[in-house]
């Protein structure tokens, strides 16, 4: 009688696929390419097995959930970013589950272990960038899709933006307009964008020559209004103060607009703010803040698509995508105009 088991890693192994694949073909057999398909069940049949038998046991336990590795449930970037995979996976009839934390080597097992008790069929990665061995690792059992952050030697692949060039142009807009005393607010330095974002504010102030004094650089342990305040208020709160502040995320610029307020300066009139992400309370703040687009739902959306092409082909590679970003003028800013002492 043919076998009903089969020793996934050993089929991989003579196909010269992934173990992944061969999971793949036995629970999604529709959703992988024929050629890769034929050549893994010839393998499965020339080595005895029952091919019928081994995809009917399967695909009582499909993995059809798609997995979110959020860092955090407060940050509000994330909203729309979920909002985009949740539309993906729906058009492909597969749920989304979420697991909040970071990924470590100290908790990469129990993620895996929940991945397969829960049949997750691929991860996206919002989390901190991910360690290369546990990059790997767990692409090596499932198809991961790192979005946001990313770690470009890994062999999965990546949705983001060019947080660098984003940084950049957000600081050149507040140069051209005059300002020349900026200060920096910065997410977790930890994190590929705030590392990033960081490098592109240095970038714009050396190529015009700026120096400003290091305590005017601030990175912050997570991105929070009340520790964004805390900031804002260090900045502010001294006859030596910055004539603008540039703000990581705007969650940070609602903060320095409160700190402002506390201390009797006015936004845009005393301090120029700009912020970074465009979150929907950017538009209706008072002022309405300067900030940075990220297209959060198309990262999110893409991300998922791109997910759904790894499951419908486990050794495609697909390449990785860095999606525009604009900046979004509002009232936040404006022009400065260097006060002039009179004698």
């Amino acid at each position: 009688m043919a076998r009903a088991s089969i020793p996934v890693t050993k089929i991989a192994k003579e196909a010269g696929v992934s173990p992944a694949t061969v999971s793949r073909v036995l629970k999604h057999p529709e959703l992988v390419q024929g050629k890769t398909r034929i050549l893994i069940e010839n393998a499965i049949k020339n080595a005895g097995y029952d091919l019928e038998a081994l995809v009917k046991q399967n695909s009582n336990n499909s993995n059809n959930v798609i997995m979110v590795i959020l860092p955090t449930i407060e940050n509000p970037f994330y909203n729309n970013i979920l909002k985009g995979i949740k539309t993906s996976a729906t058009a492909h009839g597969f749920p989304v589950i979420i697991y909040t934390g970071n990924i470590d080597s100290k908790n990469l097992s129990n993620l895996l272990f929940v991945s397969k008790k829960t049949c997750v069929g691929g991860i996206i990665c919002l989390g901190r960038k991910l360690e290369l061995p546990i990059a790997n690792a767990i692409e090596e059992e499932i198809p991961l899709v790192q979005c946001c952050e990313y770690n470009k030697d890994a062999s999965s692949v990546y949705v983001s933006i060019n947080d660098y060039l984003a940084a950049k142009n957000a600081t050149n807009h507040i140069l051209n307009l005059n300002y020349r005393r900026i200060a920096f607010i910065n997410g977790p330095i930890s994190y590929n964008y705030a590392q990033e974002r960081l490098r592109g504010f240095e970038a714009a102030l050396a190529e015009r020559e700026v120096t400003i004094p290091p305590n005017w650089k601030i990175s912050l342990p997570e991105v929070s209004y009340s520790l964004g305040l805390s900031a804002a208020s260090q900045l502010l709160g001294t006859d030596d103060r910055p004539d603008a502040i540039f703000c990581a995320a705007d969650v940070f610029a609602l903060s320095v607009i409160k700190a402002a307020n506390r201390y009797g300066l006015n936004v845009p009139r005393d301090i120029g703010v700009v912020g970074f992400d465009n979150i929907e309370v950017a538009s209706i703040a008072v002022p309405s803040i300067t900030t940075i687009n990220q297209p959060a739902f198309q990262i999110g959306f893409t991300a998922g698509e791109t997910m759904f092409e790894r499951i419908r082909d486990p050794e495609a590679k697909p390449s990785p995508i860095l999606l525009d970003t604009e900046l979004i003028s509002r009232d936040s800013i404006i022009p400065f105009h260097r006060k002039v002492k009179l004698s």
